[in-house]
């Protein structure tokens, strides 16, 4: 019995750190700016245990994803630059594995209290593909 009253507190405790798919207002609110108007397949993840992890993926027009990255990385984004991203993309559909080719990549610290990472490649005519990991510190 005592075995089952244990295992209570442990899947308590992964269920708090299962990734979620977080809305439209709650990634706005988290990154602390808007979405651009124009994108489109969404893919996010959110995980909330000792600290606090966004993730998402979208396909937006140039212009736009260019003015939502210089928001989050005031510094810009450097052409071939993989800012450590890559490896947060496990279990989140169309994250990419190696840098794509044509790709730039920033990242910026918030008032040492959270850490945004930023990649932007080319997505088809007209679009860029935008991967965007927010966390806590």
């Amino acid at each position: 019995m005592r075995h089952a009253s244990l295992a209570l507190p442990l899947i308590l405790s992964l269920a708090a750190c299962t990734p979620a798919a977080p809305t439209i207002a709650e990634i706005e609110t988290f990154l602390g700016v808007t979405l651009p108007p124009g994108h489109r397949d969404l893919r996010a993840a959110d995980e909330a245990g000792i600290d606090r992890l966004m993730r998402l993926r979208f396909d937006a027009p140039e212009a736009e994803a260019t003015s939502f990255a210089a928001r989050l990385v005031p510094g810009g984004l450097t052409p071939g630059l993989e800012p450590g991203l890559a490896s947060f993309g496990g279990g989140l559909d169309g994250w990419y594995a190696a840098l794509p080719e044509g790709a730039a990549g920033g990242e910026a610290l918030v008032a040492g209290r959270r850490a945004h990472k930023v990649v932007i490649g080319p997505a088809g005519p007209g679009l860029s593909r935008v991967w965007v990991a927010v966390f806590t510190l």
